[in-house]
């Protein structure tokens, strides 16, 4: 009898525990869940930003004396011995001379005259401004405002020759013409710049739902509502400018005087009258 009795109690027992398991793994599949949020769609976007400034003409400055005319077949010869006359800007000068029937030879005692290159020089000039030319395509206009100028360096040019007539010495012709790069630069500076968007909360909404739906969190919870989770922060980054095209720093820019020079050069030897 006794035996009975004391099976009886632990199929009772028993019972009691599997019903208590069984509540509480209900209670868990009842409980309201936190739903993860969806993910906002991100984008980039690539803007070519362009910056101009106003160019200004070469200073340009020739006179021609009439004692000695210069005429077509005379000979010249240049003297380059105040300044560092490259080889590309000494085949300009004679291309100009013959285009102008005019011989260049090396014998200065042959020559009917003698071109002296006084000046190749360069100064530190201000530092110019370039504004934002294509601001619409930005849109926003706190993005105008912060990238609406670049300033770049700038450095001033200047070259100077004369034309003597070898047997008197008389100068016939003397000219000097000067531009700064930023106007020799005729093309506008272009920068690259790429904004990004990005999730800025992401850990702290995944870390929530992870919490609020834990074991514990869904017992204690029981058939209460889920909390929401936070919503997606989207923040945008921005790039630094990178440039794409043009001459903006030091290096850039003193690497167009050996050019800037041969513009100049140019221009001034155009200038001489042949009869």
């Amino acid at each position: 009898m006794m035996k009975n009795s004391l099976a009886l109690a632990l199929l009772g027992s028993a019972i009691l525990l599997s019903g208590c398991s069984s509540l509480q793994t209900t209670s868990l599949q009842q409980a309201q869940r936190v739903a993860m949020p969806t993910k906002p769609s991100l984008s980039e976007r690539t803007y070519v930003l362009e910056y101009q400034v106003d160019h200004q003409q070469p200073r340009v400055k020739s006179v021609q004396l009439p004692a000695h005319p210069v005429k077509r077949g005379q000979s010249v010869v240049i003297e380059s011995e105040q300044v560092a006359l490259t080889e590309r800007l000494r085949d300009r000068l004679v291309a100009i001379f013959n285009d102008k029937s005019l011989a260049v030879i090396n014998d200065a005692k042959q020559a009917d005259y003698i071109l002296s290159i006084n000046q190749l020089d360069i100064s530190e000039a201000d530092k110019v401004d370039y504004r934002l030319s294509n601001s619409h395509i930005l849109g926003d206009g706190s993005l105008i405002e912060e990238f609406a100028v670049r300033q770049c360096s700038n450095i001033s040019g200047s070259v100077s020759m004369k034309l003597f007539h070898r047997a008197s010495k008389d100068v016939v012709w003397f000219a000097k013409s000067s531009i700064d790069t930023a106007s020799f630069q005729r093309n506008p500076l272009r920068y690259q710049l790429t904004i990004s968007d990005y999730i800025d909360n992401l850990e702290q909404v995944q870390e929530f739902v992870q919490t609020h739906n834990s074991p514990d969190a869904l017992a204690e919870r029981g058939d209460k509502p889920a909390p929401k989770a936070p919503r997606y922060q989207v923040l945008s980054k921005i790039s630094a400018l990178e440039k794409v095209a043009g001459s903006c720093n030091d290096t850039e820019v003193s690497a167009l005087v050996p050019d800037l020079h041969y513009y100049l050069s140019g221009i001034l030897l155009e200038k001489i009258n042949i009869n």
